[in-house]
C-alpha cells in the first residue's frame, strides 16, 4: 500500500544520505559494510541470500553516490 512505499522509499533515502557521509569521510567500501549503514532496517528489508542482498544494496548504493 502507499504507506509501504513511502516508509521504503523513506529507508532508500536515509541509507543513502549515510553511505553518502561515509564517502565524503574517505571510507572504503568495506568500511561502509563494516560500519552496517542499514543496520536498524535489516530485520524488515535485509538480506543474507537470494537474488538481492543487503551487501548488494550497499554496495549499488555505494557505487552510485561515488561517482558523483
Amino acid at each position: 500500500d502507499e504507506t509501504d512505499v513511502a516508509n521504503y522509499r523513506d529507508m532508500v533515502t536515509i541509507i543513502r544520505d549515510r553511505i553518502q557521509a561515509m564517502v565524503k569521510k574517505g571510507m572504503t567500501l568495506d568500511q561502509i559494510k563494516a560500519a552496517r549503514p542499514t543496520r536498524d532496517y535489516d530485520s524488515r528489508y535485509g538480506a543474507t541470500s537470494g537474488p538481492w542482498t543487503t551487501d548488494m544494496f550497499v554496495e549499488a548504493v555505494y557505487r552510485g553516490v561515488a561517482r558523483k
